[in-house]
């Protein structure tokens, strides 16, 4: 009787559907009342709102078998038409679970899927109750095609084997390569992608070995199928091909030819592969032939896999035991870094500690590299607990460590040192407020440059108030010092001397023109040291030419330049703003062309230089500002060359290991730099590393005589760490090996071939 009510107040009320769902599980259950209650709501809220109750999730239940109910047998079984919902949901039902009783009832009612339902659905409908009426849609043909686990499959596959649709069978081929069961019925009924390439993939693939075998002996057809292969089908590949045997793996993964393209195209995975299958073969020629062209980390586990055997030739036995001999996470932890795949890790560096060269050396206050960048001149101070505190200037020899120069007994702090070649530097004396506290008396001193060379120490006295800057220029030893000269009006007045290997220095006159209090510090000196910037970084900047005694006025239009640090081109003069910009004057640089003003930096950074360096053809800067690191940037060449999107190209992490005062050099090749730091300490960077970072990680069968000389000229370089120097040996020991017999002409010097190790796939 309560379900009686239910219906009776349902028709009136809020809850109708609730209501109606009660009913509706009721009757499913076989209760009379309920049934006879479901046939008053057929009549009073009409049939469609009705079975859409009947079909919803809120009726269906756990282990409801709604298709039993006795409301579906007194439907089947009258004459009362069924509505189209019904339809569509046991085609659904019987689509996903293939009940035979379901099957029964549907091949009762002999109705397709309406068209409210899916496309799939329909015609899937249709294919089950062998109606051939309309066109075939081949995928989902095919998608029935491939159930083993329905009745609706066998009778899909009839239908497309009557069809013998060529678009349908490649459909149905490539659906078998993930279906063992399609696969065999293919197998059982010959049938096979009509293109030769992908019906050579196919074979191998679901493991017709005979029939691939007569389609493709040479291996012609599975190459270039694999070539056009995405990762996923290459690997599925792989393994098919280890599965079938017989099949050269080599052959097929690295192409027909031995041409750089080939090898580019293989991953890790791949090489990998191939090692395995070579070794499990005892195909040791080749396996060997194969580890020269792999990337050095590689070749050097792959050596090891080798049991006893060893190549016949001597210089292969060489070069095979070099590689052997090597540590295999060494040398793939020295490539990580050359590459930098392994930042933040610190590049590459080697650290000097003065106090270790001798216990009388303790802080650094400037440095200056030799003309040929073999020798490190400094200046700085003695120990703490020294009385008093003696300023000392040095030379360190690169190559040995060692210092081949000392003097210990300045008895004013010395700030700048300019290193002129021959084992000649001059240093000049700190600013002479900074040692008024050293004044007897409180009398005020000029401060003096002082010629450190063979012979001892020579003072020279410019005459002048403060010592702006010291550099080495072009000429025999000689070098430029910028200062200030007071008048006896009491003005400022800015002047340059240049000085000789004799001691001698004579004011230029250069900076004549300039009004007084111009401070007249010098920023940077292009690499013939022949131009110098001069700056006051609240007035202007000019650039000097010392052949001809020109100087050019800067103008940024802003009035003030703000702009330190700065750096010289051959042709390019750069310096940083307070601001982040980085503005930049092309030549001629005597013309009066405003800069170039392009955003770089945040207002914040901290850069503690600017240089240009012609080894790497570009200027670089090294930044403080959060952790320690060198940025290349990319500099428009010319004023109408266009501005890159990002100025800075690449930042290498340096060790930040280091005082908050910094005191960085490059050397004059631009391929060293070096990082001094107040506690004495100096990290010497070999740049030239960074030109292999393109390649290095890169299989050696892709590597060029081109970069081939740049690893020699890397590995050549006497502050190279010596974990980078073990490992830039080893990759030079290869490459020469590799290239031994090769005679470059013209432009086929720069290219890499396999000469010696070709190894045997077809052209030569």
């Amino acid at each position: 009787m309560r379900v009686r009510i239910a219906v009776l107040v349902g028709r009136a009320s809020r809850w109708r559907l609730r209501s109606l769902v009660t009913v509706l599980r009721a009757a499913d259950s076989g209760a009379p009342a309920a049934v006879r209650a479901v046939a008053d709501a057929l009549e009073s809220l009409g049939p469609e709102t009705v079975w859409e109750a009947w079909v919803s999730p809120l009726v269906t239940g756990p282990g409801r078998r709604r298709w039993d109910s006795p409301l579906v047998a007194e439907l089947a079984d009258g004459s009362t038409p069924v509505p189209d919902v019904l339809v569509d949901a046991a085609w659904r039902d019987w689509l996903d679970g293939h009940e035979a009783e379901l099957w029964s009832l549907l091949r009762r009612w002999n109705r397709a899927a309406t068209t409210a339902e899916s496309e799939k659905v329909r015609v899937h409908s249709r294919f089950a109750l062998s109606d051939d009426s309309g066109a075939v849609d081949a995928r989902l043909l095919v998608d029935a095609a491939t159930r083993f686990d329905h009745p609706l499959g066998e009778r899909a596959r009839a239908r497309f084997l009557a069809l013998s649709d060529p678009e349908v069978i490649d459909l149905y081929c490539t659906a078998a390569l993930n279906s063992p069961e399609a696969a065999a019925f293919c197998a059982e009924h010959h049938l096979a992608p009509t293109d030769e390439v992908q019906r050579a993939v196919f074979f191998v693939r679901t493991g017709q070995h005979e029939q691939y075998r007569a389609l493709d002996s040479e291996g012609a057809l599975l190459t270039l199928g694999y070539r056009g292969a995405s990762a996923e089908e290459r690997s599925a590949l792989r393994e098919a091909m280890t599965a079938l045997g017989g099949i050269d793996a080599l052959r097929v993964l690295a192409g027909q030819r031995s041409a750089q393209g080939d090898f580019a195209s293989l991953t890790e995975q791949e090489r990998a592969y191939l090692v395995r299958q070579l070794k499990e073969q005892r195909d040791w020629d080749r396996l060997w032939s194969f580890t020269l062209l792999l990337p050095l980390a590689e070749a050097v586990r792959t050596v090891r896999t080798f049991e006893g055997w060893r190549p016949a030739g001597e210089e292969d036995r060489d070069a095979f035991e070099a590689l052997r001999a090597a540590d295999p996470q060494a040398v793939d932890g020295s490539v990580s870094i050359l590459s930098g795949a392994a930042e933040p890790s610190p590049a590459p560096h080697t650290r000097i500690r003065l106090a270790d060269l001798d216990e009388r050396l303790a802080g650094i206050t400037d440095l200056d590299f030799s003309p040929d960048g073999t020798q490190l001149a400094f200046v700085g101070d003695g120990p703490p607990v020294e009385e008093p505190i003696l300023a000392r200037a040095g030379i360190v020899d690169l190559g040995s460590g060692t210092l081949s120069r000392l003097h210990c007994d300045f008895t004013d702090p010395l700030d700048r040192v300019a290193h002129l070649g021959s084992g000649t530097m001059v240093v000049a004396e700190a600013d002479p407020y900074y040692m008024d506290y050293r004044a007897e008396g409180g009398n005020h001193r000029r401060p003096k440059i002082h010629q450190v060379d063979g012979s001892g120490v020579r003072a020279l006295d410019p005459g002048v108030d403060e010592i702006m800057g010291l550099k080495r220029v072009a000429g025999d030893r000689a070098f430029a010092v910028s200062a200030l000269l007071s008048k006896a009006d009491l003005s400022d007045h800015p002047v340059l001397f240049i000085g000789g290997p004799h001691g001698d220095l004579a004011a230029s006159g250069v900076l004549d023109g300039l009004g007084e209090d111009f401070e007249p510090l010098i920023a940077a000196v292009d690499p013939d040291g022949r131009l110098i910037a001069i700056i006051d970084v609240f007035e202007a900047a000019v650039v000097a030419d010392l052949g001809s005694f020109v100087v050019n006025k800067l103008d940024d239009g802003s009035g003030t330049l703000e702009n330190i640090p700065v750096a010289l081109s051959p042709s390019t003069l750069v310096s940083c703003t307070n601001t982040g910009k980085l503005k930049v004057w092309h030549e001629p640089l005597t013309s009066a062309e405003p800069s170039m003003t392009i955003p770089a930096w945040s207002p914040s950074v901290d850069l503690t230089a600017l240089a240009w360096s012609p080894a790497l053809n570009r200027f670089v800067a090294v930044n403080f500002t959060y952790k320690l690191h060198l940025e290349l940037l990319d500099v428009p060449p010319t004023r109408d060359a266009p501005v890159p999107d990002a100025l800075i190209s690449e930042r290498i992490a340096l060790d930040d290991d280091v005082s908050t005062t910094l005191i960085t050099r490059l050397s004059p090749r631009g391929d060293v730099l070096a990082v001094g730091s107040t506690d004495g300490t100096i990290d010497l960077y070999v740049l030239t590393t960074l030109t292999l970072r393109p390649f290095i990680a890169r299989p050696m069968g892709l590597m060029s005589h081109q970069e081939l000389a740049q690893v020699v000229e890397a590995q050549k370089q006497p502050l190279l760490d010596e974990a980078s120097h073990t490992t830039l040996t080893l990759l030079r020991a290869c490459l020469e090996h590799r290239f031994r017999h090769d005679v470059g002409i013209g432009e086929a010097a720069g290219t890499a071939v396999a000469g010696d190790f070709e190894i045997e796939l077809g052209e030569v």
